[in-house]
């Protein structure tokens, strides 16, 4: 099964990050605050590659492998 994963050179790390929230499982997940936040992460546990995150990242920084 294909799994989500985020090119960090694309992602621009908004805390606004539309792919968190439309992920169904929240395999999706950031640390960070209002002002200065770090690349998403994906849970590949949980990731049931859904293609979800790929379709809503405006960065096209999801990518499946």
């Amino acid at each position: 099964m294909k799994k989500a994963i985020i090119d960090n050179n694309r992602c621009d790390k908004s805390p606004f990050c539309p792919v968190k929230r439309v992920c169904p499982t929240g395999a999706v997940t950031q640390k960070g605050g209002m002002f200065r936040s770090e690349t998403p992460k994906i849970n590949e546990e949980l990731c049931i590659g859904c293609e979800k995150c790929v379709l809503v990242c405006p960065m096209a920084a999801v990518k499946m492998k």
